[in-house]
């Protein structure tokens, strides 16, 4: 607003900001007030559900349950009005200008993201509908494929029950499939830089791992990304806490990392630097070494530890790499009938989240 509006003008003259920089860059041009820089996102859109071509708006979005929750919005189990048969995950973020907070992740970024990667029917990349402008609320409202649940809820409620008859093969299907995804991502150019429990999610039949939330994903120039701290502190690898490792910048091997420490969390059901800031994870890291319980297989241990190499040059350089690995050449092509079960079972334990929680 120029310098002469008044506090009365700002009341009566109330204006939804919306921004959508470029899905994988660092840099956010601002936009114009009362602009969209993407024309074809507004308050309807037409989508394809499994064949189904209908036209909805976010009036027609009926919660059924909370999914998530979390810094940037909730999300919920949602049905279609007059449309039953349609049930999506739908994601809610506040519309707040990007540029007044660069260094964390944005609204826009993940929209255009799932939008990039989301629509090519992937099957371990969370499935995207459909992108929504709520004025009212003043919010992004983002329609994607519901799964069952994120794998920090599961491996929760999995030690919880003392679930882990077939873990082992489990983890190693997970790891394949985000794998898969991981890869995926690099060759559009994108480094996902969120790897972690909440954002792996599970579906039951058949059991299936996905890839979500890219709200701060980058991009990868000459397979290299720069900017240091964006993402989870607790996740983020050795050289993207400290820029010295890194000189030349850091890449796919930093997810990797995040993956490794994910598998491990799983495991054992808690995170080994949870209550360390960046400042303590990188000091207690140097002189870390991974002990993966023997509850796994010795290939599953060993590639663990490959992933959590404090080097990055000594994690794998491709994502080739780990699909060659001896865990994932002993996994099975199809899933078996214990890795079903104990999703099954798991699963049927979870409790619900609460409405006003």
């Amino acid at each position: 607003m120029s310098k002469g509006t008044t506090k009365r003008d700002r009341k009566e003259k109330f204006k939804i900001r919306v921004e959508f920089p470029d899905y994988t860059g660092e840099q956010v041009e601002a936009a114009t007030d009362n602009t969209y820089m993407l024309p074809d996102v507004g308050e309807e859109a037409t989508i394809n559900y499994d064949g189904k071509v209908v036209t909805i708006n976010v009036n027609m979005l009926n919660d059924i349950r909370k999914l998530g929750f979390g810094n940037y919005g909730s999300v919920m189990l949602a049905e279609v009005k007059d449309h039953p048969e349609i049930k999506m995950a739908v994601k809610r973020l506040g519309l707040i200008p990007s540029t007044n907070n660069l260094a964390d992740y944005t609204a826009t970024t993940d929209l255009k993201t799932i939008r990039a990667v989301g629509s090519c029917n992937f099957p371990h990349v969370i499935r995207f509908y459909a992108g929504l402008i709520d004025k009212r609320e003043s919010q992004v409202v983002i329609c994607m494929e519901a799964c069952e649940t994120s794998m920090e809820k599961f491996y929760t409620t999995m030690h919880k029950i003392k679930e882990t008859k077939h873990l082992d093969i489990l983890l190693k299907r997970m790891i394949n499939h985000i794998v898969d995804a991981l890869q995926f991502l690099k060759s559009k150019g994108i480094l996902h830089r969120d790897v972690k429990p909440s954002n792996i999610l599970v579906k039951q039949n058949p059991v299936i791992f996905k890839i979500c939330d890219f709200g701060i994903s980058g991009q990868l120039t000459n397979s290299v990304a720069h900017t240091m701290m964006k993402g989870t502190q607790v996740y983020l690898a050795p050289e993207r806490i400290d820029a010295a490792q890194a000189p030349e910048g850091y890449g796919i091997r930093s997810d990797m990392w995040a993956l490794g420490l994910s598998t491990l969390e799983i495991t054992t059901g808690q995170h080994p630097f949870a209550k360390m800031n960046a400042i303590g994870i990188m000091s207690a890291i140097m002189t870390w070494i991974p002990e993966p319980p023997t509850i796994l297989s010795t290939e599953l241990q060993q590639l663990i530890i490959c992933l959590l190499r404090i080097k990055q040059a000594e994690r794998p350089a491709t994502y080739d790499e780990i699909q060659a690995s001896p865990a994932m050449k002993s996994l099975p092509v199809d899933i078996t009938n214990g890795e079903s079960e104990m999703v099954k079972n798991v699963l049927a334990n979870i409790p619900v989240i609460p409405e006003d929680y």
